[in-house]
């Protein structure tokens, strides 16, 4: 018997409190892409696993996709990134461009290609988001989008700029193109476990990857190699690793942001170890008083435990019960899913523009961080503040708690 995740209708979408104005363009025709080819070139910026999986993603969405340039800082990376897309097959006679070193981002983006994938640390994301929306290429960003409230708000004015352009402006927030966590989230919405009162996403999961030091290789290189463990490079595990359990959450409550976040505790292991990272626990608001407890730990040696629920007035509701037991569409995965979605609003001249959910949901997984950091109750607009004047993050004088 299939398990249905959603044992029980809420307003939809507001973007970082506000919703951007449309602004009505005229989109690329169909079937005219880079040099007025007929095929669509794809570029990748980032050549570790998740933006080579990315790129095969796109070329597996059909024979008339190719990845066309790919740039990175370090020649291996680019090296093994050309082995992959060889060994796929997915070439259609004209040589990979491959770029190496500081300026290879900048070279991908002014090559002959449609689409860029932007797989870089999450740091970088928003320059160079905003530099491939004014060279006209459409974009695919992983997530998290930026590292900090400055660099979403320029993410969310970069997805507004390619939407007046009339340019994709996607994010990989796999779960929003994956048709079994669509349709929970969508009873969810019909009311099926009622009122939604408040929701859990926690996770305890072992250590990211983590690259040995080779001789030869300079602080900089050993901490860039390694960026996924580094909080300035990558935001940290709550931002970097849980912003998707976050996403689905607020995709479940409506798409609207939290009104304040209340750290639950943030556990400092001291001394810290390199290969440690504290734990981080908050508790986000709602305007309408719904609540949500958001935590991750990541240590070696814990004991696997991930829970996304919803709870409602008459049940509840698991995303991830349709997340790992049901594949995407055709049998696909859930990142097939969403390049698919990406490649077909392209084909078709409809780009898709959902960079806004990936900056909502972003902001939110740095709110958190940060309140958990200061060991203090913090507000939307505090962040939004700070991210725009460039001053600290102060905390709310009369939080809700």
């Amino acid at each position: 018997m299939t398990h249905d995740p959603v044992a029980g209708r809420i307003s939809r979408r507001g973007v970082l409190g506000g919703s951007l104005a449309a602004t009505a363009v005229a989109a690329f025709p169909a079937g005219v892409f880079a040099g007025g080819g007929d095929r669509i070139r794809v570029g990748l910026v980032g050549c570790g696993g998740r933006g080579v999986g990315a790129a095969l993603h796109a070329a597996l969405a059909g024979p008339d996709v190719e990845v066309a340039a790919i740039g990175d800082l370090f020649a291996d990376q680019v090296s093994l990134a050309a082995d992959s897309i060889a060994s796929a097959g997915r070439r259609h006679g004209a040589p990979l461009l491959t770029f190496l070193g500081p300026q290879a981002a900048a070279q991908v983006i002014a090559a002959d290609v449609d689409l860029v994938i932007l797989a870089t640390p999450p740091h970088l994301r928003p320059s160079h988001a905003a530099l491939a929306i004014r060279a006209g290429r459409h974009v695919f960003c992983e997530p998290p989008v930026a590292v900090d409230a400055a660099g979403a708000l320029a993410m969310l004015a970069v997805a507004a700029e390619a939407r007046a352009r009339g340019l994709t402006a996607a994010c990989g927030l796999h779960s929003r193109h994956h048709a079994p966590t669509a349709a929970a989230i969508a009873r969810i919405h019909d009311g099926r476990i009622g009122r939604v009162t408040r929701g859990v996403a926690v996770a305890e999961l072992g250590l990211p990857w983590r690259r040995p030091r080779l001789a030869g290789w300079t602080d900089a290189e050993h901490e860039q190699r390694n960026w996924i463990d580094v909080p300035r490079l990558s935001g940290g595990p709550l931002v970097e690793h849980h912003v998707h359990a976050i996403d689905r959450v607020l995709w479940a409550f409506g798409d609207l942001p939290p009104e304040s976040v209340t750290p639950l505790f943030h556990t400092e292991l001291l001394p810290t170890p390199a290969e440690r990272s504290p734990a981080v626990a908050v508790t986000y608001r709602f305007a309408d008083g719904r609540t949500l407890v958001a935590g991750i730990a990541r240590r070696e040696g814990i004991e696997t435990r991930v829970e996304e629920t919803v709870y409602g007035t008459r049940g509840d509701a698991d995303l991830r019960a349709a997340l790992v037991s049901a594949p995407g569409r055709d049998g696909g995965s859930p990142y097939e899913s969403c390049m698919r979605a990406v490649i077909e609003g392209i084909r078709r001249g409809s780009p898709l523009g959902d960079l806004e959910s990936g900056c909502r949901s972003t902001m939110a997984a740095i709110l958190g961080r940060d309140a958990a950091t200061a060991g203090v109750p913090l507000g939307w607009n505090d962040v939004r503040t700070a991210g725009s004047g460039g001053q600290a993050i102060q905390p709310l004088q009369s939080a809700r708690v």
